[in-house]
């Protein structure tokens, strides 16, 4: 029965794997205190933990955060940020101004709309019905008016169709 408990790839003479002489060797050269005597926030020229004394800052060596200062100083404001800064400004007022005729003209069609309204040139003339029907016309049709001059004479043709069908 104790054939059943023993590893049959096991090497008779090697029984032990902490007693090969490389293992043997790193654990006796190894420093007493191992990894709780190493910090990683010491200088890093210092030498390995175990190797050497610890030692402490003295006062003449630099305990302060690393300060990164410039390698050159940033450029002044130049000739051309100033040139681009007019270019953007000419730009804003060529736009305004633009904005503005477009408000005028505007202004002055609403103000025409209101004028032939209150002056009645602009009666309800379509559909066209006698005058003794009690009801009257219901919408505003003028093609010469309301069409720009280079649609007109398609519109009409196509009012004419529309109408004899």
């Amino acid at each position: 029965m104790s054939d059943f408990d023993s590893n049959p790839f096991a090497d008779p003479d090697f029984s032990n794997p902490f007693q090969d002489p490389s293992v043997t060797q790193v654990t006796q050269s190894a420093p007493p205190g191992g990894l709780e005597e190493y910090n990683p926030f010491t200088d890093a020229r210092t030498a390995p933990p175990g190797n050497a004394p610890k030692s402490t800052p003295t006062p003449s060596q630099n305990t302060q955060p690393a300060i990164m200062k410039p390698t050159e100083e940033p450029p002044a404001y130049s000739q051309i940020q100033a040139q681009d800064q007019a270019r953007a400004q000419a730009e804003l007022l060529r736009r305004q101004e633009e904005l503005e005729k477009k408000a005028a003209e505007l202004d002055r069609r609403e103000r025409e709309l209101q004028s032939h309204g209150a002056a009645g040139g602009r009666k309800n003339n379509w559909p066209p019905l006698p005058e003794m029907f009690p009801v009257g016309p219901c919408f505003y049709h003028d093609i010469a008016v309301d069409i720009p001059v280079e649609f007109q004479k398609t519109v009409k043709i196509m009012y004419n169709l529309w109408m004899c069908e």
